[in-house]
């Protein structure tokens, strides 16, 4: 999971597209860049860190480009070293037939050796350890001598998640998948037109959603919009598209003011809540979300089981980072002492309903769950907002293997004794389904089900 951000206009994007990354901060934390073309030159920066610290002010003033593309990095492979996080953000630049191209990427590729080897064999030398240089290889290699015939060449060969923003000359060209895993849409405002992994990047540059990418299609912006050159939208590449959009994006991904493939994040978040409160029933006195990844959810509990809604945790406003998206080994237990400050006032001698989103190396629902025992909470019952994560995903999200997910070695009972709560609930499947709006045929649900739209070799 990553962000991605691509804009055309009649003016500079340098500042409409660091909005964009500030909105798409979500998805990833651990690096920003950004690439630009006035059409004939290309400007580059990126570095490690949040978007205020690697685009500040002085940056985005020497930043020239009517076209642009942005990256928020999120890293899927767990532990790789200081350096090659560095060298891994995004976007990464290429050269076609003497032409700057930039690319970014939001998912994973998978079966990847047959391609290294491919553009190896043109000539091409990697320069790093990221799945999506695959693609700026393939394209650099190409004998194809026009950019969009070699790309089109190109994406039938890509196996796993790919949501892709490329820049080449003056344009911005958006690529989905077959299936749609990883979203992407598109909108606009007064003076451009952009392309986005969430809709809620669109609010701070006052634009509007007007459609989401469909799965397997290709769309071109300049500065006069949508390109004709692929014929009338949508232009769909890929041989069989079908929907299977990753239902974690709904889960905890996706900003709740977003909407995907017409369907509401937060709607999802409050029927789950409905949902759990009739599946998982408690008596209790209240009802508190873990902040952020538990709200909403909590709503909905309390709507449907009419225990009062509380704030019974705060959270230090000056500590951002999400928990889930800090580096392997990070002591995640820790970072919640810093982050959460539990409520004595609310949550003293009450029993309490605490809402999350999901539960999956059980890093932070223990700490959570002493930290309002030491408040005096004289009982905690969870309840989370999705089904337990037995298996792993290689789509984009960084769950690498099934020792690591505690829910694919433990019985629900074996988790809340782990977790030390007095009751645990997860949401069925089929509650998680009903909750998102969509067909079950519509949505990938690998993790929970260890059933993928795209498999391993």
């Amino acid at each position: 999971m990553c962000g991605i951000f691509g804009a055309v206009s009649n003016k500079d994007v340098a500042r409409e597209i660091r909005h964009g990354l500030w909105d798409l901060q979500h998805r990833g934390e651990q690096g920003s860049g950004m690439a630009l073309s006035n059409g004939q030159d290309h400007w580059i920066h990126k570095g490690r860190g949040l978007v205020t610290e690697v685009f500040p002010d002085e940056v985005i003033e020497g930043a020239k480009g009517y076209s642009g593309i942005g990256y928020d990095r999120y890293s899927t492979v767990g532990d790789i070293t200081e350096k090659e996080m560095s060298v891994n953000i995004q976007p990464f630049i290429g050269e076609f037939h003497g032409e700057s191209f930039a690319v970014a990427h939001n998912g994973n590729l998978i079966d990847l050796e047959p391609l290294q080897r491919e553009a190896e064999n043109g000539g091409y030398s990697f320069k790093t350890t990221s799945d999506t240089e695959v693609i700026v290889g393939l394209l650099s290699v190409s004998q194809k001598n026009d950019f969009i015939e070699a790309l089109l060449e190109i994406l039938p060969k890509l196996k796993g998640a790919f949501s892709l923003v490329i820049l080449y000359k003056d344009k911005v060209i958006g690529v989905l998948d077959r299936f749609g895993i990883r979203p992407l849409c598109l909108g606009r405002n007064d003076s451009s037109y952009i392309l986005a992994s969430e809709s809620c990047a669109f609010h701070t540059i006052q634009g509007r959603l007007l459609d989401d990418i469909q799965p397997g299609e290709m769309i071109v912006l300049d500065k006069n919009g949508i390109n004709d050159q692929l014929g009338p939208r949508p232009f769909i590449w890929a041989e069989d598209p079908q929907l299977k959009f990753c239902i974690f994006e709904l889960v905890y991904f996706a900003r709740p003011e977003s909407i995907i493939h017409g369907k509401s994040v937060y709607s999802y978040r409050v029927k789950a809540g409905e949902i759990l409160a009739k599946e998982h029933p408690i008596d209790a006195d209240i009802v508190i979300g873990v902040p952020a990844s538990g709200e909403i959810y909590d709503i909905g509990f309390s709507q449907e089981s009419e225990i009062p809604l509380e704030r019974g945790i705060g959270r230090n406003r000056y500590f951002t980072t999400k928990t889930f998206l800090t580096r392997r080994g990070t002591d995640r237990a820790a970072l919640q002492r810093i982050k959460f400050h539990p409520l004595k006032s609310v949550v003293h001698g009450k029993r309490l309903v605490v809402t999350e989103d999901s539960v999956i190396r059980s890093k932070v629902a223990p700490e959570i769950v002493a930290m309002l025992r030491e408040e005096g909470a004289t009982e905690v019952h969870l309840r989370v907002g999705s089904s337990p994560i037995c298996y792993t995903c290689y789509l984009g999200i960084d769950m690498a293997s099934r020792g690591e997910l505690i829910a694919a070695s433990l019985p629900v009972e074996g988790v809340r004794k782990y977790i030390q709560a007095d009751t645990l609930g997860y949401l069925s499947q089929e509650g998680m389904i009903k909750a998102s709006g969509f067909k079950k045929e519509n949505l990938a649900m690998g993790c929970f089900t260890g059933v993928y739209p795209v498999e391993l070799n």
